[in-house]
């Protein structure tokens, strides 16, 4: 039996105190968007019913086990709250310093049934106050004018590596782990390029620093204007990048003022999760380490192979739309990075859908507002 979030072991407890069946509740979980066997539901009723499962949301219940009080799980969960990266040790520490008298292996379970568990961090875009402000500001004009990004051209950069190692391994057990090898500094291939629901442009590849004078005459010139031309003409775009030096150096912004280069200039900061390009990078990066590409050429000869055959308007445009979702999440973070919680909120397609289409949905459908409760917790 896997582990589960400790909100959704309330939401089983809660049901089961409806009067709901194993089946129902089961069902009722999946249409929220969460997988739970019958045998954990039924483990976790069965826990609810002997008294070894406290519902830390009602105060009138005196005890999370036998041994662990009330007291002791709100202290557990104020600790976390304060600081995520606590120990165990550290917990046990301070539930002894509160007068607890249990062992460490005690409290680790007091720590799993208060609904934590551990794991290696997701590490994401840093996103300091005030750019928080400026990112919930900028999502909610995006919802309010139900913005559909039909003449965005959103742009990025990223680098591409040789030996890009696998995350995991499969090993006999009781073996050792495997070392896979990589090179100290290996090669890399830096590319530049923009989608828009009218296609992709092409794919510029460039090795070595990109300073303004590159990036105006390489990047601007040479790849973003012709794509301009052949896919907007007189239509009218706003032109996405965002706020690194080179991209605001006067030199570029003089560049795009004479060339007629619409730069959609309200891109808040430390903002990649906005950016559907950035989904874009992972694809290829999917792509490459499947190849396995051997050589620098072979690197190349693979990066464009997928730009080429890939990066339909299709794809580009369900791409664009997936910032439908991440708009309202981001305004439900507060500004903070959003990760995955677009994909955990809204379990559906966003393509052809909206902005204000989520932002409703987030509003109104009570299972989304359960998952954004359980979110925020």
């Amino acid at each position: 039996m896997g582990r589960i979030h400790h909100n959704i072991k309330l939401l089983i407890i809660r049901m089961h105190k409806d009067g709901n069946s194993v089946a129902r509740i089961r069902r009722e979980l999946l249409e929220m968007g969460h997988t739970v066997s019958r045998d954990s539901i039924s483990y976790w009723i069965h826990k609810y019913n002997i008294g070894l499962f406290g519902d830390l949301n009602d105060p009138k219940t005196p005890t999370v086990t036998t041994s662990v009080s009330q007291r002791d799980a709100e202290l557990i969960r104020d600790c976390f709250s304060k600081d995520a990266t606590l120990s165990s040790r550290d917990i046990h520490r301070m539930l002894k310093d509160d007068g607890a008298s249990f062992s460490l292996s005690t409290t680790k379970w007091a720590i799993a049934a208060s609904g934590f568990t551990h794991s290696k961090p997701r590490y994401g875009q840093m996103v300091r106050d005030a750019n928080k402000v400026k990112r919930v500001s900028f999502c909610e004009r995006l919802i309010r004018d139900n913005d559909t990004f039909d003449d965005v051209i959103f742009s990025d950069e990223c680098s591409v590596q040789l030996h890009q190692n696998k995350v995991c391994s499969y090993r006999p057990k009781d073996s050792c782990a495997p070392v896979l090898p990589k090179p100290k500094h290996p090669l890399k291939i830096h590319v530049w390029a923009a989608i828009s629901k009218r296609g992709a442009s092409q794919i510029k590849l460039f090795e070595g620093i990109m300073d303004s004078v590159f990036y105006t005459e390489s990047i601007l010139k040479d790849t973003l204007l012709p794509f301009i031309t052949a896919k907007f003409g007189e239509d009218g775009h706003r032109f996405q990048q965002d706020n690194d030096p080179k991209h605001t150096s006067k030199l570029t912004k003089k560049f795009m003022a004479d060339n007629n280069i619409n730069w959609w200039n309200e891109w808040p900061a430390e903002s990649p999760d906005l950016n559907p390009i950035e989904m874009v990078w992972s694809e290829l990066k999917r792509c490459v380490a499947r190849v396995a590409p051997r050589t620098k050429q072979e690197l190349q000869d693979c990066i464009l192979g997928f730009w080429s055959s890939e990066m339909t308007p299709e794809k580009c445009a369900t791409y664009i739309d997936h910032v439908y979702k991440v708009a309202p999440a981001c305004v439900l973070m507060k500004g903070n990075a959003t990760g995955d919680v677009p994909g955990k909120l809204f379990t559906e397609r966003s393509r052809m859908k909206s902005c204000v289409y989520f932002n409703e949905k987030l509003t109104t459908d009570p299972k989304v507002r359960a998952r954004a409760n359980a979110i925020i917790l």
